[in-house]
């Protein structure tokens, strides 16, 4: 079934679908995370969220429930959201043959929301900014790969450190990265809801994205 640029086929294991971009001619095998872990319903919410949130107009009432929710439980949204720049990490893969993996070790922020100096504490900040990332980094791959050490790993250093700032750069990574493949031509709105709609709900225990082919 086409949804958007792409085109959805059934399964045999029905929490998942294979996915086809046509321009690349590619296909991927795109997997529902485990219910229990990563509802579907949360995560079209904070792709819908995040969204908004770079759009001024939308920015503080998307900002608003977004701490909300951080505050109700801060790993099911970072975790949510590092699960969706797993996804377009593959989607540009399945367009362009950029290996996921590398993408997201190269993720990185340096737009308008890394203001980081100059001033008082420069330094720190970046310094900070640069650790977070580097967590938020390993984060994604953990949702892409699906493996429960790096998950775990993951959720101790939120638990460490400071979720409200986890929460900060992940947006502005998600902005940044939403906008670099947006300008090259992928469409990313709605691809969450789009998966929900061709698959439904399980707690497979494998890996929540195939490689594409």
């Amino acid at each position: 079934m086409a949804s958007g640029s792409y085109v959805w086929s059934p399964h045999a294991d029905a929490y998942a679908a294979v996915l086809l971009d046509p321009v690349s001619g590619r296909r991927a095998l795109i997997r529902r995370p485990a219910a229990g872990r990563l509802p579907m319903d949360d995560l079209i919410r904070l792709e819908t969220l995040a969204f908004r949130w770079v759009s001024l107009p939308t920015q503080a009432p998307a900002q608003s429930e977004l701490f909300g929710a951080l505050d109700t439980d801060p790993l099911r949204v970072l975790n949510g959201m590092n699960w969706l720049l797993a996804y377009w990490a593959v989607l540009w893969d399945l367009r362009a043959g950029d290996p996921a993996p590398q993408l997201i070790r190269r993720l990185d922020y340096t737009g308008a929301w890394r203001n980081t100096g100059p001033g008082e504490g420069a330094p720190e900040r970046e310094h900070v900014w640069r650790a977070i990332t580097e967590r938020i980094r390993a984060g994604v791959l953990a949702q892409l790969t699906g493996d429960p050490d790096l998950r775990s790993r993951y959720d101790a250093e939120v638990a460490r450190l400071a979720p409200d700032v986890f929460l900060h750069i992940t947006l502005a990574t998600m902005d940044g990265l939403s906008q670099d493949l947006t300008r090259k031509g992928l469409a990313l709105e709605g691809m969450a809801a789009a998966l929900a709609e061709h698959t439904d709900p399980g707690d497979g225990a494998l890996p929540p994205f195939g490689p594409p082919r």
